[in-house]
Order: structure tokens, then sequence, then C-alpha cells
């Protein structure tokens, strides 16, 4: 089993680029199941979720492989309308995608349910609502869901219960080749949306956003394209939490700023110099920062991917913190590896309070994605040697991230063997 040790205590200086955007990217290659022509995907992360996405396409009998390092080129014109990769599928919470993806295609879709990070109970109930809506009928238990529409799908207006991005994204995967048009109010609006949006259009599509509204006009056939998806602002936003508790300056480069402009002005405030161009960010920090508090909406407003990032930088600062999270309310399974690290942090219904603390190395173990990299952020901020295990959670959504953090003088390598002195 993989592991991961950290020496911390190096300030972090250099350039870093920017990945494509993994939770654009699974949508995006899912979605190419709707088009029978060639598509070719640039900027698509190396990360393990990716590569899990592109094995289920080709055990369903399409094409799909990398033909440059980040470049995928996927062909699904004989793909088998049963899906395939059970095992893959029980491991991404992306691959509720297939519903809708399946759904327009061929009419069904019959999948375990989805799987993903473990941070507490996230139904699929709103997907399942909007697919009735048009018409489908819904047969699930705890551990498969078929849903099929043999006369087809047919065009309403659906107001999803709360802001989701997984169910405002398989609405419009469902919507696209529906005769008439398809209304979806109170989506979500993330730059992932966007993307998956700009990427349907550009293959023939006749989807629009109007702020919190989604107008999608059925059309007969989409085609093949080649198109690059945006880069990752949660990734660059978690190098910037790193940079705040191990001070230091960063380009970070291949980015979207407007992406990150309502993040950027929390880390001014808590004393971060930031300077910007449209595609690049050069931060610093080089002293304590301040505290802050915060919560967590649907984007444009704090992300809750980041929410932990976060907690690790609060640990460091002069003041702490609170941070609320109103999208997953039981994302709280890292506070106990950061006390394993000597932190100051307790988790009340759905906040955490953050004191300054004297952090020091430890081995622990990411219980998810987000927690993972936290994990991480603390290590380095710590002088003592830390050990973090279940790499595995990590290397699904940050590509590359030893040896970028190596570049800029992190003391970080991953190391095979057992995980003695941790658990699994």
């Amino acid at each position: 089993m993989e592991h991961l040790v950290i020496q911390g205590g190096n300030k972090l200086y250099g350039e870093i680029d920017i990945s494509g955007m993994k939770n654009s990217a699974l949508p995006i290659i899912f979605s190419c199941i709707l088009i029978e022509e060639d598509c070719i995907l640039d900027n698509i992360p190396r990360v393990s979720d990716v590569e899990n996405a592109l094995e289920i396409l080709r055990l369903m009998g399409a094409k799909a492989h990398f033909i440059e390092k980040n470049k995928v080129l996927i062909n699904t014109k004989n793909i088998s309308e049963n899906i395939c990769g059970y095992d893959l599928i029980s491991k991404m919470r992306a691959s509720s995608y297939l519903m809708g993806v399946m759904l327009s295609r061929f009419k069904k879709a019959f999948l375990p349910t989805p799987g993903g990070c473990n941070f507490g109970h996230r139904p699929i109930d709103l997907h399942l609502k909007g697919f009735k809506s048009l018409g489908a009928s819904v047969v699930c238990d705890d551990s498969f869901v078929s849903i099929s529409a043999p006369n087809g799908l047919v065009s309403r207006k659906i107001v999803l219960d709360k802001i989701s991005v997984g169910a405002t994204i398989n609405m419009i995967l469902a919507s696209v080749f529906i005769n008439g048009t398809t209304i979806i109010k109170n989506i979500a609006q993330e730059p992932h949306v966007d993307d998956l949006i700009c990427f349907l259009n550009r293959c023939g599509a006749k989807v629009s956003r109007e702020k919190n509204m989604i107008v999608c006009d059925g059309v007969n056939k989409l085609h093949g394209t080649s198109y690059k998806i945006f880069p990752d602002m949660i990734e660059a936003l978690t190098y910037t939490t790193y940079l705040g508790i191990t001070k230091g300056e960063i380009l970070l480069k291949n980015i979207n700023f407007s992406h990150l402009k309502f993040s950027s002005c929390i880390f001014e405030g808590m004393g971060y110099t930031i300077k910007h161009s449209n595609e690049e960010l050069k931060v610093k920090i080089n002293k304590i920062p301040f505290g802050t508090s915060v919560i967590t909406k649907p984007y444009p407003g704090f992300p809750t991917d980041l929410h932990p990032q976060l907690a690790s930088l609060l640990c460091f600062t002069k003041d702490g913190g609170i941070i609320k999270d109103e999208i997953f309310p039981t994302r709280f399974r890292y506070v106990n590896e950061l006390q394993k690290m000597n932190a100051k942090i307790s988790n009340i219904d759905n906040y955490v309070l953050i004191k300054p603390s004297k952090m020091r190395g430890a081995t622990t173990d990411a219980t998810d994605l987000r927690a993972g990299a936290a994990l991480i952020g603390a290590a380095l901020g710590c002088r003592e040697e830390s050990r973090i295990n279940n790499v595995n959670y990590i290397v699904r959504g940050y590509e590359n991230i030893v040896s970028k953090l190596t570049s800029i003088g992190g003391k970080i390598k991953i190391i095979k063997g057992d995980t003695k002195n941790g658990s699994n």
C-alpha cells in the first residue's frame, strides 16, 4: 500500500502548471456516449478517476485512449447499451452521469449505486426525481438503479429542490435529444457546468444558461469535435492554502481567474499578496496569516471542496476561524486526523471551530480526496516528518501532486510498503 512521507518546514517558491479540471473532465468524458464520432479532449488530468472513467467506456466497447500526455480520443459509436465496469462505478461519484447519457441514447440505464468519497450521505434522489419529471420510470434500492423511458423522454420545466451540480449535469445530459424545449431551474452555476455546456454546444447541442436557469432545445444528433477543458480551480486554490502554511511565493499558470476571484478576496483578507492576469496567479505571503471565517455556498460562493484545506491553513494562522459547510454538512472526518497532528479543532453540527495550533508531524489517514489534500498542507507546515496513508484518495483528483510540490521546494515522496503505525 502506498503512503506519503512529508518532511515539512520549507518555504515554497516556484511555478506550477495547473491541470485540467477533474470535475469537468468526468462529465464531458461520459457525455461522449451521446456522440457517435471522434471527440478529442485536451487538458485532461491524468488522475485515477479519469483513468477509471475511460476504462468504463472501453469495457462498454468504446475507443478511449490518450493520444498525447493530456489529450484523449474517444469514439463511442459501437458502445454497448449495457453498462459495464460495476467495480469501477462503485468507486466513482461521477459515474452517476451514466444515468443521463444512457437514458438519452438508449432510453434506459441500469447501474450500481455510484460511489465516491465517503464523507456522509450523498443521495441521488434529486437526479431520480428529475428523470421522473422527464417521463422516465425509476426503480432503485441500496445497490442498483434502473431507469427507463421506452417511448422516449418528454420536455418539461424542472425545478430542482436544491442546488446540485450532479443533478444539474444529469438533467442537461438527459435533455439534449428531447423533442421540444426543456427548462431546468434552481441549477448549479459551477464552472464545470458551463464547461459541459460549452462542449455539448460545440458538438451541435442547443443549451444555454441564464443565471439560475438552463434552457435546452432538443436536437436529433451531435457530432464530434476537439475541445480543451477548463483549468482546475480547486487545485489552484489548494496550492494557495499550502503557501499560507509554509510561506513563500508561487506562480500558478494555466488558471482562469474569473473562477478564483471570490476565494482570492478571502485569501487577500488573510494577508496574502495576489496579482493576476487571466491565465496566471502570483501568490505571495511571508507572514503568519490572519484567521477568517467562511460559509461554503454554491458557486460563486466559497467552495465546499476547499473546506478541509482551509481548515488546515487556519491551524497556522494568528486567529483561527470558523468554517460552516452548508453543502455537505457531514464533511468532517478529516477533523480527527488533524487532531492527531495537535490541531485545536472541534466539530459541532455542520461547522468547525479552529484555534491557532502548534502542529506536529504524525501518521494520519486520508479519509477522502480533499481531506487528503488538507493533511498534505498540514504536514508541509510541521518541522517533524509526517506520514499519510490511503494515497489512493489523493491521486483520484490531483495530477502529479508529489512532483509539483517537489518542484517548488516541498519535501514529499510516495513510498510503497505496509501501513504500520497507521490504519487503512
